[in-house]
């Protein structure tokens, strides 16, 4: 094969070609993300008991749950954490490939605990998803939080319809309230007590389906809505009349205010309050990518914001993997300068060229096989990639040279060519099988950190391959071609 392909320079030249078109074609659809995709052999189970201490939970939900799984396979362990008003579970399996079938055996277990209090909500059983960070946007306003929610949330809708980014998440915030801090002494003068006022503002403050009201021609979906979500609606509530029969609302005897439930839960960005959104990324998303949609959001929200507001990107995850990436174009061209100006030292210069060329070729090629693989650009991808450059221009070098010294005793281009190819065969082989053995075996580690290095052995062999055909089948043609060249220039 050897042979045929230094002496026919169509075929060396299509196999290039082709290793250079997939290449480019993957370019658009491989994924760049910060880390190595892998699925994370956990299931949590939750299960909602309001008002419940952490005592309770543990003895009236901890305790069932862990006692309903101990008989099921493939568990390594399972942590129940007791928290007020919640019980949540966290299952450990021994490999990410049982998580479906783990998922439903865990559900129909706890499920069929038929104990549980009444008061307790159904049990939701999930995978614990890894969503990636990938960039925040702090949201600087001098308003109250209030207001600075509702905008934070309104930028929110915005990002995920206009944008088409899914996981956005308004962060900094306790629990939203609308507080009502009755004046006990306009109470008592009511003859009413706390528990009055309390029961009138739920009987008043309701959404209900009143049924259907059916006419010849067409129908009628009737409800009451008298439910109010701000402090006006509220205070605008009947709870009482006075002896003279003037009403009284609840803005008469309460001071009413929208507020959230831990006054020291804000957040100060550059000294002004401030709101972030949290901006993830699915197994599917690209971190980049991600990143370009929000920052053109606000670029786009900065322009139309309120005076005072203003939009800012931090905590930028995606930029480890962009500055790495960078990293390893610069490394790469550089690397190929300076073989190819080593080598002009004491070859002809189209002799250095097609040696430096089979480091973007064996590259190009990777990638396809990288994205047919499911394999994507990240951080342990990346320092594969890395480590490839400083390896695979050895074999390019060694044939070269090989082929330069079977030259030097007078033999024809073309015997020359398959002669120093052939000599240096089996020792270029042996190493790339050395190369094999050693960094091959990192792909059979388990567990967690297995799942995340193996990466790396996989890309790394990739481009190897891909150099190692680059060298022996397309390298040969292009050196014997240059040096028919610099044969019959220095015959002219």
């Amino acid at each position: 094969m050897i042979r045929f392909f230094s002496r026919h320079p169509t075929a060396a030249n299509l196999l290039m070609l082709a290793l250079i078109m997939v290449g480019l074609t993957s370019l658009s659809k491989i994924k760049r993300e910060t880390f190595p995709d892998f699925v994370p052999p956990y299931l949590i189970a939750s299960i909602v008991y309001p008002g419940a201490t952490p005592l309770e939970v543990e003895q009236t939900l901890c305790q069932r749950m862990e006692d309903a799984i101990d008989g099921l396979d493939n568990i390594v362990e399972a942590r129940c954490e007791a928290l007020e008003g919640i019980a949540s579970m966290i299952i450990k399996l021994t490999n990410g490939d049982i998580v479906p079938r783990m998922l439903v055996d865990v559900q129909t277990q706890i499920n069929s605990i038929n104990d549980f209090p009444a008061e307790t909500e159904s049990p939701i059983v999930r995978e614990l998803d890894k969503n990636d960070p990938v960039v925040d946007v702090a949201i600087q306003a001098d308003m109250p939080l209030p207001e600075l929610k509702a905008y934070a949330e309104s930028l929110k809708r915005i990002l995920k319809v206009d944008h088409g980014v899914s996981l956005v998440e308004v962060s900094d915030f306790s629990d939203h309230q609308i507080r009502v801090e009755l004046d006990t002494a306009a109470v008592r003068r009511l003859g009413m007590s706390v528990a009055d006022v309390s029961s009138t503002l739920a009987s008043q403050n309701i959404k209900l389906p009143g049924g259907n009201l059916e006419l010849s021609d067409r129908n009628y979906l009737v409800r009451f809505d008298g439910q109010q979500v701000d402090p006006e609606g509220l205070g605008n509530i009947v709870v009482g009349a006075d002896s003279d029969g003037s009403v009284v609302q609840l803005k008469d005897i309460a001071n009413i205010t929208n507020r959230f439930e831990l006054d020291e839960q804000k957040l100060l960005f550059d000294g002004m309050p401030a709101t972030v959104l949290k901006i993830s990324k699915n197994k599917a998303d690209d971190s980049l990518r991600v990143k370009d949609k929000v920052a053109a959001f606000v670029d786009a929200a900065n322009e139309t914001a309120p005076t005072g507001v203003t939009l800012t990107l931090t905590n930028d995850q995606s930029s480890m993997l962009w500055d790495r990436l960078t990293m390893i174009l610069n490394n790469g061209w550089q690397g190929v300068l300076l073989v190819f100006a080593v080598m002009w030292l004491f070859f002809t210069f189209r002799y250095s060229f097609w040696v430096a060329a089979g480091l973007p070729v064996a590259f190009l090629g990777s990638l396809y096989l990288m994205v047919s693989l499911g394999l994507s650009i990240n951080i342990m991808t990346l320092a594969a990639l890395l480590m490839a450059i400083g390896i695979m221009m050895d074999d390019a070098i060694v044939i070269s040279e090989s082929i330069a010294a079977h030259i030097d005793r007078g033999q024809q281009v073309k015997d020359a060519v398959y002669n120093g190819v052939s000599k240096v065969f089996p020792g270029v082989l042996s190493s790339y099988l050395t190369t094999v053995c050693i960094f091959g075996s990192l792909m059979f580690l388990e567990g967690e950190m297995g799942a995340v290095l193996k990466v790396v052995p996989m890309v790394l062999l990739l481009v190897l391959t891909l150099s190692l055909v680059e060298a022996f089948l397309i390298l040969p043609n292009h050196l014997s071609h240059s040096l028919e060249k610099s044969t019959s220039e220095l015959c002219k």
